[in-house]
């Protein structure tokens, strides 16, 4: 049995695979062959009564019965209870279906705009840093000039720090102070700090757009 098809060509199928005459069929249902005909000619549809005679002689299959039906043919049968009953099923289970996909649309959409967001928080770039040096530490008590008048008392250092302190500055250290003189500037590459956020961000993003569109093309 292939669908869709009507709902009388179902039952004649069904019937031809039993290998029953018509009338051999209408006995066994209970019912009269000419209401048997009409209803395999598709000229009448069966009671709540007349569809569970059916059932029980055909061993027929609601659920494989209505997936197999033309959907006007199933709409002709909803005043049956085991039909209505399957279809009423089958609606609630879409509905939560679908839901279920909107709900994992807005959670992706809601989780990747966080991401593009953060990742627009430091978009690294070029920026300037300052080069300092130091000579050494001038111990408590000693002058400035200590490393001219002691060069084995020098303990060059140079730093590249973002921001500008002056021509010079001093730092306090352990063993005295250490003082700092800008010797130049240049401009380097700075990365961006959450810039991994922004693939995973945009492919939720998509993924989210994606559940709306199965949510929309389910039945």
């Amino acid at each position: 049995m292939t669908g869709p098809m009507k709902f009388g060509e179902y039952l004649k199928s069904r019937r031809t695979e039993l290998g029953w005459t018509q009338p051999d069929a209408a006995a066994k249902a209970g019912i009269e062959q000419s209401y048997l005909s009409k209803l395999e000619t598709g000229k009448s549809f069966p009671s709540e009564d007349v569809y569970q005679r059916l059932v029980d002689a055909f061993s027929l299959d609601t659920e494989a019965m209505v997936a197999a039906l033309y959907p006007a043919e199933v709409d002709r049968l909803r005043e049956i209870e085991a039909v209505r009953k399957l279809l009423l099923e089958r609606d609630h289970h879409t509905r939560s279906a679908t839901r279920r996909w909107l709900y994992a649309g807005l959670g992706a959409l809601v989780a990747g705009g966080a991401l593009v967001g953060l990742a627009q928080v430091d978009r690294g770039g070029a920026a300037t840093h300052y080069t300092y040096q130091s000579y050494g530490v001038v111990r408590p008590g000693e002058s400035d000039d200590v490393f001219d008048e002691d060069p084995t008392r020098a303990d060059e250092q140079t730093i590249s720090i973002p921001d500008m302190r002056g021509p010079a500055y001093t730092e306090t250290v352990p063993e005295g102070q250490r003082m700092w003189r800008l010797v130049g500037a240049n401009a380097v590459l700075v990365p961006a700090r959450f810039g991994w956020a922004l693939i995973p961000g945009f492919a939720l993003i998509i993924g989210g757009l994606g559940c709306f569109f199965v949510s929309w093309r389910r039945p």
